[in-house]
């Protein structure tokens, strides 16, 4: 088979039967959509392309740069894209938390400016969101820049509802259950809603979210997913969270029982899927079909792995490890409510740290406090005593979930440490009632 351009070979993935001896189900057929196998290898290789494929030629003729906020698989394909056409890209983002993958995005070419402290959801209010710094740029030179912006792109659900949800319908006819990690949604949203028009109309969706506080490339928690334009919870029968260690476990079944060599997104979407069929398998009286995809290839998450499961090379776990660390969320011991923070700083005289970024920290912050951003706080406390453990510490972050957790950590290492309760946003709102 002949294709004139690499763009041609986007789509037309296959659909690979799971054995039943692997997932153990009884009365469901279970299929992975192999979105790894697209050229560029991944599933976001039809946003990518399926964004800027009506505007290419107009970018190219007008010299403009492609911004996008992405780190990941969209700027991976962005970029390859982009470079057949002479047409240079720059990409915006949180610190990447996956090197391998941005090392191939430099590689290609693309330009990446990192931002500190970031909430991992955008937020048009916050000075560190990549949305808004993208926008800014776009509004401050719009013959130069082009925002393809995947997050609220309606291009990104529909070119799944033209390709992936209709091959889906025409391999399989009827579909019971489709399963998707919850990134942009706009996998999940497109392609089930072709599969439902295509005859399927009472498939229900499950969306796969990544454990508060947790990391899985591609995935955001619950709460994440409310910052997404595109996200429409209705539009989902169930939600199935899965932490980033049972993830890399799930993805090594997939590589070793059936040699599909995924990444960890994957296995956190096979996971998913097992997850709730399980609970309905032994009920159901007749056969059911269910597909999940596997999103992109294993290869760059190597350094992700080893940080989550050492032991696959040959190494053990670091003694003490913030990583390894378990957090229980429902803890009022790790938190000084917002309403009595500033009563706690004048009597305990605290180390005050702000986990955000350093714009938002020159914003608005705690008098007295000093930033140092979540990114660069992580490996200063892993296994490590950088502060004095006689002086109380405050952590400060947006909303105060990231520092209940480094909270927790740091008290188990002998730290008098807390977080602020509701985060800024809650110190904030106290101030304003104070001041009133």
């Amino acid at each position: 088979m002949i294709y004139d351009r690499i763009t041609d070979m986007i789509g037309n993935t296959p659909l690979l039967k799971i054995p039943a001896e692997v997932h153990g189900l009884k009365n469901i057929d279970l299929y992975a959509k192999m979105e790894m196998m697209n050229p560029f290898g991944s599933v976001k290789d039809r946003v990518a392309w399926g964004m800027i494929r009506d505007d290419i030629a107009d970018i190219q003729a007008k010299g403009q740069t492609i911004y996008e906020n992405s780190s990941g698989n969209t700027a991976k394909a962005l970029q390859l894209i982009a470079s057949t056409y002479g047409v240079e890209t720059k990409l915006i983002t949180y610190l990447a938390k996956v090197d391998g993958v941005k090392d191939i995005i430099r590689m290609l070419g693309a330009e990446i400016e990192e931002v500190l402290g970031g909430s991992e959801c955008f937020d048009p209010n916050d000075p560190n969101d990549p949305q808004f710094l993208i926008e800014k740029a776009v509004k401050d030179d719009p013959e130069k820049a082009y925002f393809p912006s995947q997050f609220t792109n309606p291009k990104n659900p529909d070119i799944h509802y033209q390709t992936t949800g209709k091959e889906i319908a025409d391999d399989l006819g009827r579909v019971d259950y489709f399963f998707g990690g919850l990134g942009t949604s706009g996998s999940t949203l497109g392609a089930a809603r072709r599969i439902r028009d295509e005859g399927s109309a009472d498939l229900k969706t499950i969306g796969i979210c990544a454990s508060k506080n947790d990391f899985i490339p591609g995935i955001r928690s619950m709460d994440q997913m409310w910052e997404s334009g595109l996200f429409t919870k209705e539009h989902y029968a169930d939600f199935v969270y899965v932490d980033s260690g049972e993830a890399v476990d799930a993805m090594m079944d997939l590589v070793k029982k059936c040699a599909i060599m995924c990444g960890p997104t994957s296995g956190a979407s096979y996971l998913g899927a097992l997850k709730y069929l399980r609970t309905i398998d032994e009920s159901l009286s007749e056969r059911k079909s269910a597909v999940f995809i596997v999103c992109d290839r294993g290869e760059w998450y190597t350094d992700y792995v080893r940080q989550r499961r050492p032991h696959l090379f040959n190494q053990k776990q670091k003694p003490g490890s913030l990583q390894a660390f378990e957090y229980a969320t429902a803890n009022d011991q790790f938190a000084i409510p917002a309403a009595q923070a500033n009563a706690w700083i004048a009597e305990q005289n605290p180390l005050i740290i702000d986990v955000r970024g350093n714009l938002a920290f020159k914003m608005m912050s705690i008098p007295g406090s000093i930033n140092i951003p979540w990114e660069l706080l992580e490996p200063m406390i892993d296994a490590a005593d950088p502060f004095a453990k006689d002086r109380p510490i405050l952590l400060a972050c947006p909303v105060g979930e990231k520092t209940a957790r480094y909270a927790a950590y740091l008290q188990s290492r002998g730290y008098k440490a807390f977080g602020l309760g509701g985060g800024m946003l809650a110190w904030r709102n106290e101030q304003q009632k104070q001041a009133a």
